[in-house]
């Protein structure tokens, strides 16, 4: 764990940051949430509302304020494609109220939330934000690093 938590940024960033930023990288079209699969915007909306970022907010679904986007396939986005060959589409999913995030690339939604970042009471208290990034960067660095149980 005390491996990554020096590489952590003291935040949270709001999501505007994080889409001015990953604009910057990635050809990306805001849509709706309506025009996602119904089964994804369903399960967006559901996860939004029992995150652990919400567990003190008690923001309703029906408060929530997505924004969704699609990642256009080029160049510039090939990596996170990789981890969904059959994939036509990848897409990411913010909460503004919450700061939950989704993606449907592994890959994406770990640098969405490694660049949002946790409070510096979360990595000082080692709180339930902060274990959540840690894991997810752990797993990152597993797979990375070809690691298997044998």
């Amino acid at each position: 764990m005390w491996l990554f938590k020096d590489l952590i940024p003291i935040g949270p960033r709001s999501s505007s940051y994080l889409i001015m930023l990953f604009r910057k990288q990635i050809d990306m079209i805001e849509i709706s949430l309506e025009e996602l699969p119904a089964h994804l915007a369903a399960s967006a909306v559901y996860n939004a509302s029992h995150c652990i970022l919400n567990d003190h907010l008690r923001t309703s679904p029906g408060e929530m304020s997505f924004l969704v986007f699609e990642i256009v396939r080029n160049e510039k986005s090939k990596g996170y494609f990789l981890d969904q060959p059959d994939c036509g589409h990848v897409y990411a999913i913010l909460e503004e109220l919450t700061g939950y995030i989704w993606s449907n690339s592994n890959r994406l939604f770990l640098e969405l939330e490694f660049v949002r970042g946790v409070s510096q009471e979360e990595i000082d208290t080692e709180g339930n934000q902060f274990r959540s990034i840690i894991s997810h960067l752990a797993m990152d660095y597993c797979d990375r690093n070809d690691f298997h149980i044998e």
